[in-house]
């Protein structure tokens, strides 16, 4: 735990020590000798060696500690005991790594104190047999973040959308070279996630709104790989639709799916793996596991295991987050709220009150509809047809988007279905009306084109 930063850049992984031809028993000759075989060693050879292999071998979750209810809060009232238990029970999980989300906000109040603490997370992963891959920034659907909504029931965004145009970029690449650059090098963190789901900021939704956060996200791509050129980057994007826009800068390609039928998992997982190798990228499954909707963790933990390919659940901790009672494998005490998650060999049992699991919605229509193709038709004479009021569009808009989205796949169009199917009761929630009767007009333009029965 108190291993200086100099000696943390000689944390390289044991299987790259082996391909390098050295024998086991000379690992153990000091430093001189480690340095000596590191400056042998081009950085490229250490930033990217079998990074495939890596990848795949991920068994991780995502990570906010169960103290906090926002990112904000998690660094602002950051408690290394908290921290270190909950680790403990990742690793008894037997999980090799933890997705962490960051905070400008966090940063901004408190340089030091954020350094440090990032710098003590670091340290206490790697205790644990473990590296965090670190997000740096964050557009999903939450408020924009303060220090006044540290401990806000809805999660919150980094840094909000206010922040993105170009004249915001200079405090922000102050946040992110002082926490990229310390960790230059260093084997113990993963990598660098650049910014969770761009696309699901709901609230803009404009294309002029939509260029400025992708402008954003390509931008600190290219920012955070001039710092650190060793560690692999990504960006954790809400589907698969939406790799092609950044593949061309990360390491490697990050899927988040929450799916709740096993096929459609597995398309979400072929079409991330074939978008990846177009650009010649592996894949990591940075999100997934939702059994409050219909898609349970032993589900997501066989697939990826049979697909041979690195995951990280939605999330380690039932604690505070707005997620709660839809997510999460471990209470704060170390109980589990589903025993066939968390074997009982593992040393873990279940806790029979806490947060009650949501009811799983009925999935078997919904994917009847979408796999009938002659019930297409109907389908758009009734959204034709519909009123065009909240409850009127309101008990068609999921089966609709979601029926489009699987006519287009795997054209661009999409994406837009899956924004649009989430977006338009949101639009009608902010009573924004004419927008959302204009966003659903869009959508059945879009299900015309490709909801055509063969």
């Amino acid at each position: 735990m108190d291993m200086t930063h100099r000696d943390a850049r000689l944390l390289v992984p044991e299987r790259w020590l082996r391909r390098s031809g050295v024998p086991a028993q000379r690992c153990r000759l000091g430093r001189a000798w480690l340095i000596a075989l590191l400056m042998s060693m081009s950085p490229e050879r250490l930033a990217t060696a079998d990074l495939a292999d890596e990848l795949a071998a991920i068994r991780g979750a995502n990570y906010t500690p169960s103290y906090a209810s926002t990112s904000v809060g998690a660094w602002v009232h950051y408690d290394a005991d908290v921290v270190e238990r909950e680790l403990a029970y990742a690793q008894r999980l037997r999980l090799n790594s933890v997705r962490v989300f960051l905070s400008a906000v966090a940063y901004e109040h408190d340089p030091k104190a954020f350094e440090k603490n990032v710098a003590d997370l670091v340290a206490r992963c790697h205790a644990h047999q473990m590296r965090p891959l670190f997000v740096l920034f964050d557009s999903c659907f939450g408020l924009e973040p303060s220090l006044e909504r540290a401990n806000s029931e809805t999660w919150v965004n980094n840094p909000g959308f206010s922040r993105l145009a170009k004249e915001g970029r200079p405090a922000l690449e102050d946040y992110v070279r002082a926490v990229v650059q310390p960790h230059r090098g260093d084997a113990r963190v993963l990598g660098w996630d650049i910014m969770n789901e761009p696309m699901a900021d709901f609230e803009h939704v404009t294309s002029a709104e939509r260029d400025v956060i992708w402008e954003f996200v390509r931008h600190f791509c290219r920012f955070v790989k001039e710092i650190d050129p060793q560690h692999p980057i990504t960006v954790g994007h809400a589907v698969a639709e939406y790799i092609p826009r950044t593949s061309d800068l990360v390491d490697f390609v990050s899927l988040h799916s929450y799916s709740p039928r096993e096929s459609w998992f597995r398309a979400d997982i072929d079409l991330a793996r074939r978008l990846g190798a177009e650009r010649g990228k592996p894949m990591v499954i940075t999100e997934c596991g939702s059994p409050g909707f219909g898609q349970p963790y032993p589900l997501v933990i066989r697939v990826a295991g049979e697909e041979r390919v690195g995951f990280y659940m939605w999330e380690l901790m039932i604690g505070k987050i707005m997620f709660r009672d839809s997510q999460g494998v471990i209470y704060p005490d170390g109980t589990t709220r589903d025993p066939e998650t968390v074997a009982a060999l593992l040393g873990f049992f279940p806790n029979t009150g806490g947060v009650p699991l949501r009811a799983v919605p009925d999935h078997q229509t919904l994917e009847e509809q979408v796999e009938q193709r002659q019930r297409w038709p109907e389908l758009l004479r009734q959204a034709e047809a519909a009123p065009r009021t909240a409850a009127g569009i309101a008990p068609l808009v999921v089966t609709l988007a979601t029926v489009a989205r699987a006519a287009a796949r795997p054209s661009g169009d999409a994406a837009e279905c899956f924004e649009l199917g989430l977006s338009i009761p949101h639009l009608f929630r902010l009573g924004k009306e004419a927008d959302a009767i204009a966003a659903y007009e869009r959508l059945l333009q879009l299900a015309r084109t490709w909801m055509v029965a063969e």
